[in-house]
């Protein structure tokens, strides 16, 4: 096999390791890559940061495009298959990380203010990787779930077959939290570009908390400014935003959980995405797989991931918050992002891009373990299936 020059994000981890046996790999940031870069490369490996289509590609010859990412709005996939360019991507690979992000950030609002989530029902919006696993995750923690999603509605009934989707005009007149995890899409017969505008603001209760972990244009953020200006949402959670990577500093000081759009970075996330574009990788060149990401994944040691039960004297939000946040605590990430809104724009952008480039290896909660002896009965299906730690 000819050997080929591969051209990665600099944020997609063991890289090298699963890569190197196809050639030499080269890194760099996936925001800083050029038509000269890519003219030099046989392989490209991207993240969600890097646009890929004629603008970049025009004159290379690429042999393979890869997107360590669940979503695909930044590639033009019509233009690859026009050039004949084989492309993956990672879907389902980093849901159970933004999947640990909405539980973490849902428990810390309900004990912030006080309210138990058995009072609190929640609207889905897409139930795709992410949204179906919070469907079988937040009723753990007590919530009742409405699930909106208007492809996966209409594939069922021109099958014949019965589903539980409601429309989204339901989910805004009865749901407490709203959680978005659609695709950025501009035109079609679902648009989300701005489906979060001020109609849909003005529909969604005073009460509502808003979280958005899908697109940062999925949310029209002036929109969502004057609401919270007005009292009108009940609380907002952005990890994503408009004119990534410099968020516009009155948004991230109206919200009450803001974040560098890292709810997908747990770290198994990562090596599983890259685990996937390996894979595809060698089916594309009828290579035989010679790397796994299980054994870069495994902790030191059996004790690393071993939480702590918490007082049994705390309530029900309380006890599951502090057993969360010891596997994911977003207040971290939520700090690091408001030191960057003194910043000028370009600083901003510059220091946002940082704070994802190194940012801390996180594990998924299931990665984590609870003695089993103390955790009270009335958190034991809380513990498994919302925070889906183990028991040991």
């Amino acid at each position: 096999m000819t050997s080929l020059q591969i051209l990665a994000d600099a944020n997609i981890p063991r890289v090298e390791d699963a890569f190197e046996q196809f050639g030499t790999v080269r890194r760099m940031p996936g925001r800083e890559m050029t038509t000269s870069d890519v003219a030099a490369a046989d392989v490209l490996l991207v993240r969600s940061v890097t646009p890929v289509g004629p603008e970049l590609l025009r004159g290379t010859t690429l042999q393979f495009v890869g997107s360590a990412t669940i979503g695909t709005d930044h590639i033009d996939r019509a233009y690859l298959r026009a050039q004949g360019i084989p492309f993956a991507h990672a879907p389902g690979s980093n849901a159970d990380s933004v999947a640990d992000y909405v539980v973490a950030a849902v428990l810390g609002l309900a004990r912030r203010r006080g309210v138990p989530l058995g009072e609190r029902t929640v609207g889905i919006v897409g139930c795709g990787n992410i949204g179906g696993r919070l469907a079988r995750r937040l009723p753990a923690l007590g919530m009742d779930v409405l699930r909106n999603d208007p492809p996966r509605a209409r594939a069922a009934e021109a099958d014949g077959e019965a589903h539980s989707f409601v429309p989204l005009d339901t989910v805004l007149g009865a749901a407490d939290v709203v959680t978005l995890h659609v695709p950025l899409k501009e035109s079609g017969p679902d648009p989300t570009h701005h489906l979060v505008d001020a109609a849909f603001l003005d529909r969604l209760g005073d009460r509502a908390w808003l979280l958005n972990t899908s697109r940062g244009a999925v949310v029209d953020g002036e929109a969502l400014l004057a609401a919270r200006r007005q009292g009108a949402v009940g609380a907002a959670v952005l990890d994503v935003w408009e004119n990534e990577p410099s968020p516009a500093p009155a948004l991230i000081e109206a919200a009450d959980l803001a974040t560098p759009h890292i709810a997908g970075y747990a770290y198994d996330g990562k090596v599983r995405g890259t685990e996937m574009l390996y894979e595809a990788l060698c089916e594309a060149l009828g290579a035989e797989a010679m790397w796994t990401g299980t054994d870069a994944i495994r902790p030191a040691s059996a004790d690393a991931l071993r939480c702590r039960a918490p007082d049994p004297r705390l309530s029900a939000v309380e006890w599951r918050f502090e057993l969360a946040r010891q596997a994911y605590d977003p207040a971290v990430d939520d700090a690091s992002l408001r030191d960057l809104v003194e910043l000028g724009p370009d600083a901003r952008g510059e220091a946002f891009a940082q704070l994802r480039a190194d940012y801390r290896q996180r594990r998924e909660m299931q990665q984590h373990t609870v003695p089993a002896t103390a955790v009270p009965a009335e958190h034991k299906r809380a513990v498994m299936e919302g925070l889906a730690m183990q028991l040991d």
